[in-house]
């Protein structure tokens, strides 16, 4: 699709704004126009499968499902697009896990409390309450095993000013105040996140009687759709999306979404979760425990046969490398910005077809660019952007992973241990699929002389 010119960035300064893909950027109205359908270049229909399962689901179904892919793959864009497509059929709750609990550090506890905090504030937005005997059973028992009061709680949270609690002014008039449930839950996930110590009495208290905390919160969660659809007849239900989990660790992945995977299942309500990639290369196989789980790979730019057993670098695909192009040429006009379409191309192959990594290295060109006083882009500023890419991978990468990773370079297959999952996690191996799946080293890993030594060991001692 032609893109109107005056729409595209002609100069470095803007053409350096537009190119950010932050995720609350991506969220914002002015950048909807950049959205790029990259579906066919990465040959997966995880997004339209995705929408199936919730275009079948009747009112009140549940559902688990799990999303995953390399960090920085455009997971959180697509989220968007999942969203806005079915906000007139669900009450789409959108949640940040970052904001609520310590990712590199949750449980399945935490998730329970993260909904009940919101399926609690969205309610008191359209003026709308739990019944008041399930509420207050709920809390008597929450009273019970927390040994909090009304006293303890209310002193706490004055001093947090949670978003959640605030009863702004909206065009529906003041929402209802908080109950002692909303308060009381605000309250334990600060204390989650905010202190190891009671971090883990929190977590060892609520689990204690975990299918009464699992019953109350299915209560919960069916009053409230039941108060929720006589207002809206039309909705099927909420539907929560729980973005950014898949930053979590590789070992605290695995302990969330093995150990506790029935726990996490047992919501009733339609949830989508992030996970790590690193969750689909563990032996335990994820899909014993969930059935529902789709992967948002590269966008690939390479032409490889998963029946080659050379251990050449495949070719490059001209489609592949014009599809991670378009995101930038979306947004930029690139005869303005740049010396040479060249440049771009370059920066394309070095990006993997990762959508991050290429729009981080796209600014980083342009800022030095800007740097250097030139108009545009230079050849030069582009090898910049990409030694600098390099040099981060270099910084990070134990040693003791780079045969490894000539094994993955020469067999295009990641190992299923814990240093494929590193490997997965850290995006220096990355995930091509479609009709194969196949892994490969990240490019600007490749380029390392550190790699290439490596690679020239390996080959001396295998002839």
């Amino acid at each position: 699709m032609t893109i109107p010119s005056k729409l595209l960035a002609t100069n470095l300064k803007d053409a350096y704004r537009v190119c950010n893909i932050a995720p609350s950027v991506m969220q914002s109205e002015e950048l909807r126009q950049y959205y790029v359908d990259l579906s066919a270049s990465r040959k997966t229909n995880a997004i339209s499968s995705i929408s199936l399962i919730l275009e079948d689901l009747e009112s009140g179904d549940h559902c688990t499902i799990l999303f995953t892919g390399h960090r920085g793959c455009g997971k959180s864009t697509e989220l968007v697009q999942i969203q806005r497509q079915w906000e007139q059929e669900y009450k789409v709750i959108y949640i940040d896990a970052t904001l609520d609990t310590d990712v590199n550090d949750a449980a399945y506890t935490d998730i329970y409390l993260i909904v009940l905090k919101w399926v609690g504030y969205v309610l008191r937005q359209e003026r709308l309450q739990f019944d008041t005997g399930l509420l207050k059973n709920v809390e008597d028992w929450f009273k019970e095993v927390t040994n909090e009061t009304e006293e303890s709680v209310e002193q706490s949270v004055s001093l947090q000013g949670e978003i959640t609690l605030n009863a702004e002014i909206s065009d529906k008039g003041l929402p209802l105040l908080p109950t002692f449930l909303a308060k009381l839950v605000v309250k334990l996930l600060a204390q989650i996140k905010g202190s190891a110590k009671e971090k883990t009495t929190i977590r060892q208290t609520l689990s204690k009687d975990i299918s009464r905390l699992q019953s109350d919160i299915n209560l919960l969660l069916a009053d409230a759709f039941s108060k929720w659809k006589k207002k809206f007849p039309q909705c099927k239900g909420f539907l929560f999306v729980f973005d950014n989990l898949d930053r979590s660790p590789v070992d605290v992945a695995n302990h969330l979404f093995f150990d506790y995977a029935s726990q996490l299942k047992e919501l009733h309500c339609p949830i989508i979760y992030t996970v790590p990639i690193s969750v689909v290369y563990s032996p335990q196989n994820v899909n014993n425990t969930f059935e529902n789980y789709h992967i948002i790979p590269m966008i690939n730019i390479y032409r490889y046969d998963v029946r080659d057993r050379s251990g050449k670098e495949p070719d490059y695909d001209d489609k592949g490398l014009d599809a991670i192009a378009s995101l930038v040429e979306k947004r930029v006009d690139v005869n303005a910005v740049f010396e040479s379409r060249d440049g771009l191309i370059e920066l394309a192959k070095a990006s993997g077809g990762h959508v991050r990594q290429m729009m981080q290295m796209v600014r980083k060109a342009i800022e030095n660019a800007r740097s250097g006083r030139r108009a545009k882009v230079t050849a030069e500023d582009a090898i910049y952007a990409i030694n600098q890419e390099q040099f981060n991978f270099e910084r990070i990468i134990p040693t003791e992973h780079y045969p490894t990773l000539v094994q993955v370079y020469l067999n295009k297959n990641a190992p299923k241990n814990e240093i494929g999952q590193l490997m997965l996690s850290n995006i220096s191996v990355l995930e091509y699929n479609g009709s194969s799946r196949w892994n490969y080293p990240n490019p600007v890993v490749i380029r390392s002389h550190i790699f290439q030594r490596a690679l020239e060991d390996y080959r001396q001692q295998n002839p």
